[in-house]
């Protein structure tokens, strides 16, 4: 039993595709990307949003809309199939939706952002074992599609931040 449950988590891990890209920090999940244009990095992001099942109901253009110099775009995420799901669990879940990635450059980097959806299980329903189990679910999807964007350009694998 002690050999075959880290043998069971690495071949889940290996079918979501879960590496050790994902960093956290600070109620948000990120990775950083180092080899790519961010023209390419974010086409490769929406590409994996919409695999995973996910919409892109809008994109915010921050660095259009601050005058940044550098790329900077949020893209508000839903995925009706956990929209259906979410409403039957709690039904204000529209105060907590779209999901929001962001996606920016920081030096000669790419960062891509997502927040922790898991913490608003806490926050507007604490005693509701239902709708955390739900949120971590979509936390876990949205880690799994920063995962896959970050595999297409790094072969190597983070250290997870402490």
């Amino acid at each position: 039993m002690r050999f075959f449950l880290p043998v069971l988590f690495f071949i889940f891990s290996l079918s979501y595709g879960y590496e050790d890209f994902v960093q956290y920090e600070k109620g948000y999940y990120y990775v950083v990307i180092t080899k790519g244009s961010f023209k390419n990095v974010n086409s490769k992001l929406l590409e994996e949003i919409r695999i995973q099942g996910w919409d892109v109901i809008h994109t915010i253009n921050v660095d259009k809309t601050t005058k940044m110099k550098s790329p900077y775009k949020t893209h508000l995420l839903c995925k009706a199939k956990y929209l259906k799901e979410g409403v039957k669990k709690f039904r204000p879940i529209g105060v907590i939706i779209p999901c929001k990635m962001a996606i920016f450059v920081e030096g000669n980097k790419i960062k891509i952002m997502v927040e922790d959806v898991s913490e608003y299980a806490d926050i507007y329903a604490p005693e509701d074992q239902e709708f955390k189990k739900f949120m971590l679910k979509v936390r876990d999807e949205l880690i799994g599609i920063l995962n896959r964007t970050a595999g297409r350009f790094m072969k190597s694998r983070y250290t997870p931040y402490e």
